[in-house]
């Protein structure tokens, strides 16, 4: 059989088939190993590493056919070796051959398709590898960061005019993407609340996106920044630009660094994360606030929800890759309550309104401290959390003791932390001066969520509640039909600042009608 007749069948998975031989490097002896993404074959022999790229169409990348596949091969080389020219060596064509394919120079007029060729690297040694295992010194994370602050102040600026709606049309492609892949309703449901959010702060914040793009924050960067992507092995290395949309790679600053930020908190590390942004701004980065930054990592985080999909519908370890995915939202929820930035959130109500379950929720969702008056008050009457406290420990003089160091408590996780959740029902005015004046004063970006609920509902769970043994609350039935008003709440809170919730109902869909206040009030630049 010729050359020739070899082309046609030898392309895509067949291909990737013939390149896993031994006998495509040339020896038959070699041990192949290969690395599958959701776009690209890597095949890993000896000293080399060689990449295939599938031919596919997306949404989002375009390698359908030979001749784009050659081009981007040749796109890769030029990017890459910006960050790392000793590992990106060259383009090679792939060549039918008697019993199989090999390797050949990049013009040859047989090519079946090519790949890109670079010196291996130690995988065990990336970025990537080094927080799942152990760690990472820190002045390695100082140097990626201010190698990255240097990167971006060498490469060229970029025409900023329409940075803000390329970044609308990036983002809005990424929600249909998901939505179409979506495995489930809750899915598609978180998916549409994360899309709700990044289109407000869009709004809030695009006049200031368009300033830093006119100022030169718009960089052609790299454009995937994972941490696997880092290389430890001689200094600091950065491989695997993305090179099939310059739209994704071409963007601000604080974008491209808040992918790798967002992959080491998806890696467990946000401390890492930390210390990586606080090394780009020292050495002369600007990637924005951190509440940019925020809402940068959640665009990303949902990137990378999109990629996982992609990838389920491809290998056979659908499972973990949906696992991947839902991370990955999770992820994006996070940072986008980090980027809402509600430094205090007080969840307040009547007992048995539904507050403790609705803090605990948002605590789960945000990544924030919950502080609860109940655990709170029995630490200073000096008793187990689940043991009831006396009628002593309810007196007006204990209620403001304990309101006291709730606020204490809050100002000390506001001191180092992006925020925190304070649950009590502050009935009470004197309750709350104590709280107010321990805490120092309200912030600026605080809010005050009401929990309401009908008498009916509340003494149902009161009723339902002595029974369970996690429950922590000493609020009975009779305590419950005793409270009939909110102490003056309402009086004492700024409307701008306080929210009022039903929470006779799913407490998702509570949460959900928080977070939609939040974003209309973020869209038009209410506090």
């Amino acid at each position: 059989m010729t050359a020739v007749e070899h082309r046609a069948p030898l392309s895509g998975p067949a291909l990737a088939a013939a390149l896993r031989l031994p006998q495509a490097y040339g020896d038959g002896s070699l041990l192949v190993e290969v690395r599958e993404t959701h776009i690209s074959w890597v095949f890993l022999v000896g000293d080399r590493a060689y990449k295939l790229k599938k031919p596919i169409r997306l949404p989002f990348v375009d390698y359908g056919t030979v001749e784009r596949r050659h081009d981007m091969c040749q796109e890769e080389i030029r990017l890459n070796r910006r960050l790392a020219p000793r590992v990106y060596i060259g383009v090679k064509a792939v060549i039918a051959v008697p019993g199989g394919v090999a390797l050949a120079a990049v013009h040859h007029p047989d090519a079946l398709d090519y790949v890109v060729e670079m010196r291996r690297f130690d995988e065990a040694r990336t970025l990537a590898a080094r927080v799942s295992h152990g760690g990472v010194p820190y002045p390695a994370l100082v140097a990626i960061g201010r190698r990255l602050a240097q990167f971006h102040a060498a490469v060229p600026e970029r025409d900023g005019d329409c940075a803000s709606t390329a970044l609308e049309h990036a983002l809005a492609e990424n929600a249909r993407t998901l939505l179409e892949l979506a495995p489930d309703g809750e899915f598609e449901r978180q998916v549409v609340e994360l899309a709700r959010f990044t289109s407000a702060f869009l709004i809030a914040r695009r006049d200031e996106l368009d300033a830093r793009a006119a100022a030169g924050r718009v960089r052609d960067g790299h454009g995937d920044l994972r941490a696997e992507h880092v290389l430890l092995e001689q200094g600091v290395e950065f491989v695997d630009a993305l090179e099939f949309d310059p739209a994704l790679r071409v963007t601000d600053v604080g974008c491209d660094l808040a992918f790798l930020l967002m992959d080491l908190e998806a890696l467990g590390s946000p401390v890492a994360a930390r210390t990586v942004l606080k090394s780009y701004r020292e050495a002369g980065g600007d990637p924005g606030d951190d509440d940019l930054v925020a809402f940068f990592g959640a665009y990303r985080a949902l990137v990378r929800a999109k990629v996982a999909l992609v990838r389920a519908g491809q290998a056979e370890d659908r499972t973990r890759r949906l696992a991947d995915a839902r991370s990955r939202l999770a992820l994006a929820e996070r940072l986008a309550w980090r980027a809402r930035r509600p430094g205090l959130i007080v969840v307040a109500g009547l007992s048995a309104s539904g507050k403790t379950t609705l803090a605990s929720l948002l605590a789960e969702r945000t990544g924030l401290r919950r502080l609860s008056s109940d655990p709170v008050r029995k630490r200073l009457v000096g008793i187990a959390p689940a043991a009831r406290a006396n009628a002593a420990a309810y007196a007006e003089s204990f209620n403001r003791r304990t309101y006291a160091e709730l606020g204490r408590l809050a100002r000390q996780e506001l001191e180092h932390a992006d925020g925190v959740i304070v649950d009590a029902t502050f009935r009470n005015a004197e309750d709350r001066t104590a709280f107010l004046e321990a805490l120092g004063g309200p912030p600026a970006n605080s809010v005050v969520v009401e929990c309401r609920a009908p008498l009916s509902v509340r003494l149902e769970r009161a009723h339902r509640r002595v029974s369970d043994a996690h429950n922590l609350s000493d609020a009975d039935t009779r305590v419950v039909g005793r409270q009939s008003d909110d102490g003056g709440l309402v009086e004492d809170v700024p409307a701008a600042q306080h929210i009022a919730l039903r929470t006779d109902r799913a407490v998702t869909d509570a949460l959900d009608d928080l977070a939609a206040v939040l974003d209309a009030r973020l869209a038009v630049g209410s506090p």
